[in-house]
């Protein structure tokens, strides 16, 4: 009797416990088994790499001098990364700058890095435009 009742409490704990439905869509899964985050949420060097027509895209932004790979690197995000290329070259603020307020510890989101560098900028409305910009660049899959 004893280790029928044990078995139940056990079982009524993993229910309770471990068995809810998945709180946000990385916990989820499609029917192949696995979930797979949009290319904008993805890592930039490895979308850049899977992708060269999205490569080359990106290249033409930067102009000579700068690969995408090194303009991504430091970005966890493509989105972020592509959406800081667009505000460097719609308002003339050198992409080192930044991707340096925008990468690392003490990392700042585009609106509060465009602000920063180049006060006199409607920032929100230049944020929502690179990040438009960018979404038209990365591909859909």
């Amino acid at each position: 009797m004893k280790p029928l009742l044990l078995t139940m409490i056990v079982e009524v704990a993993l229910l309770s416990y471990g068995q809810s439905a998945p709180s946000s869509p990385t916990q989820a899964s499609h029917t192949s088994g696995t979930y797979q985050a949009e290319p904008g949420d993805r890592p930039p060097l490895q979308v850049l790499s899977q992708d060269a027509s999205f490569a080359a895209k990106v290249q033409k932004l930067l102009g000579d001098g700068t690969t995408p790979q090194q303009a991504c690197d430091g970005f966890k995000k493509t989105i972020d990364c592509v959406s800081a290329i667009h505000a460097s070259v719609n308002l003339g603020i050198p992409l080192p700058g930044l991707k340096g307020k925008m990468t690392g510890k003490t990392a700042e989101n585009l609106e509060k890095a465009i602000h920063d560098l180049k006060p006199d900028a409607d920032a929100k409305s230049e944020k929502k435009k690179a990040q438009k910009q960018a979404e038209h660049d990365i591909p859909a899959s």
